[in-house]
């Protein structure tokens, strides 16, 4: 008992951590550039980042949400990055049939999609692509994020608090149950995960109903 009570402690500090005030600084601050300037995309990014943060309420009540729910909030969060970035940004997402049902602790890979806009896209003139890929390998799933990076910035970025807050998010859920590897080359950054593969009976059925072709 005292062992779950100071995991779900631990998930709980993290994950009020994982909206990262820069985030929002440099939303806010997109926003009031935009108001003199494009009138319209400032109330685009507006109503966006409302979007996101009402998204957010409540999952500090929940130890797990689907995959599919947190690629939702990566796609609003990247929505409201590419006001700021436009064309320099683009997303990808490969998923595997079935695993947008599999059930992960909230706001896991988000940090990880922030770090690969804030220290690999943002750093680049032409920009590049962030992308999430999610495999069913037995009973694990594996989940990387890639994007296109300098390799003096990725250098840089591995000082910062994201990838050790997902890390240890990871042991404090799974032990060793889980893994987490971080590599950049080639000019990728990519981070890979592999954890149990879960999911409720019930969201797994609505899922792949959802994906049967019509």
């Amino acid at each position: 008992m005292e062992a779950t009570v100071l995991t779900r402690d631990a998930e709980l500090k993290a994950l009020k951590a994982q909206v990262n005030p820069h985030f929002l600084f440099n939303s806010l601050n997109s926003i009031n550039a935009l108001t003199s300037i494009d009138p319209a995309k400032a109330r685009e990014m507006c109503i966006l980042l409302a979007e996101f943060l009402r998204m957010t309420l409540g999952l500090g009540e929940k130890s797990s949400i689907s995959l599919g729910e947190e690629l939702q909030l990566l796609e609003r969060f990247l929505a409201i990055e590419k006001v700021r970035f436009g064309s320099r940004l683009e997303m990808r997402e490969n998923i595997q049939e079935g695993c947008r049902a599999a059930l992960i602790p909230p706001l896991l890979l988000q940090p990880l999609i922030e770090n690969a806009v804030t220290h690999g896209i943002a750093s680049l003139l032409d920009g590049g692509t962030v992308s999430v890929t999610a495999r069913r390998m037995d009973s694990r799933l594996a989940i990387v994020i890639e994007n296109t990076c300098d390799l003096d910035a990725a250098k840089a970025r591995r000082g910062g608090l994201g990838l050790p807050n997902v890390r240890q998010r990871l042991a404090a859920r799974y032990g060793q149950e889980s893994d987490m590897r971080v590599t950049a080359e080639n000019g990728t950054f990519r981070v890979q995960l592999s954890l149990p593969f879960e999911a409720s009976a019930l969201l797994a059925s609505e899922v792949m109903e959802q994906e049967q072709p019509r």
